[in-house]
């Protein structure tokens, strides 16, 4: 016989566990302090143990328009979320915004770049007029440099930098985490937890990976899949920290892992079917464990500042863009 949920004294509200939060299933253990689902979760606030509400850090609202308006509810924060989707689409910017709201919600955040050096890696957020040196300076912001070390000459391309990239490199010099051999997926992984362990990050932030493509042109296929297992396990479920990885190519040739081992899987794609004459870039989500979200494509654009944002059915393409004098101007607010 199943088990009835425990309500308040109307009748009207399940009651909640006084330690995990979660409805009470059956007969409550009950104290002076309170009622709780469990002898454990008795025992555990007996010790001053309880636990922040559940839903304030198993839930993430990502603030990046087309995505939540799929994912109303959040995705949930143990997830390895990955963004795949043709040339063009804007993934790399996607993973970049994603990162930029963590920091904007006051957490911390953590790039990983296989593709940049990180001068370029914050470049793209200053590309948007996101300035992240504040981030910087009070510690919210760690840059995983995949890639200096496997330049020929590193100390020539730090000689040849501009003004500009040599004052951001400086001003990001306590924030950048070498790794010297990118091939190696154990120095990774502890490059990896040590950032998070340097910003206290559980519960908190957000982790983006860019990219898995250039990730497998650095290690085997079975290496990449191995990288992406622990990552999964040590990073999303263990912190609840969510981890957003891009690549171009998921299930059509691309990682063999993509379809069992990622919790999420967003497509971008590109579509001439919607206006004449014009390729509009569309998201969707595949799959996503743990969450609803609606089964439905969502066209979008992306403009400095306001990073990725939706434009329903009903609007006129042309209103978004200026087309037909071969000169696209920048787009305009809706």
């Amino acid at each position: 016989m199943s088990q009835q949920l425990w309500t308040d004294p109307a009748g009207e509200y399940p009651l909640e566990c006084g330690h995990c939060h979660y409805p009470i299933p059956g007969d409550p253990e009950e104290t002076d302090d309170g009622m709780y689902c469990s002898t454990a979760c008795r025992e555990a606030a007996a010790d001053d143990s309880t636990m922040v509400d559940p839903v304030a850090y198993k839930r993430v609202v990502t603030g990046v328009e087309p995505l939540d308006s799929l994912v109303p509810n959040g995705i949930p924060a143990d997830s390895f979320l990955l963004l795949s989707g043709d040339e063009g689409t804007r993934r790399a910017e996607l993973g970049i915004e994603l990162a930029w709201r963590a920091l904007e919600r006051g957490e911390p955040a953590v790039v990983m770049s296989f593709a940049n050096p990180p001068t370029a890696t914050l470049e793209r957020f200053y590309q948007n007029g996101w300035n992240v040196l504040p981030a910087l300076e009070t510690d919210r912001l760690r840059i995983i440099d995949c890639f200096t070390h496997r330049l020929d000459d590193r100390e020539e391309f730090l000689e040849q930098r501009n003004d500009w990239s040599t004052f951001v490199g400086e001003a990001a010099e306590d924030a950048i985490v070498e790794v010297r051999d990118p091939g190696d997926r154990r120095e990774l992984i502890n490059s990896l937890r040590g950032a998070l362990d340097d910003l206290e990050m559980t519960e908190t932030g957000l982790v983006t990976l860019d990219s898995l493509d250039e990730l497998e042109s650095i290690l085997q296929d079975r290496l990449v899949h191995e990288f992406v297992t622990d990552v999964r396990a040590t990073v999303c479920k263990a912190r609840f920290v969510p981890v957003v990885a891009a690549a171009s190519t998921a299930g059509e040739g691309g990682p063999p892992e993509a379809e069992y081992v990622f919790d999420g899987i967003v497509d971008l794609r590109l579509t001439d079917q919607l206006v004449p004459d014009a390729r509009l870039k569309q998201l969707a989500v595949r799959k996503l464990i743990g969450a609803q979200f609606l089964p439905q494509w969502v066209t979008y654009e992306h403009e400095p500042a306001r990073g990725l944002f939706a434009f329903g059915p009903n609007t006129d393409a042309r209103q978004v863009y200026e087309i037909g004098d071969g000169h696209r101007q920048s787009m305009r607010h809706r």
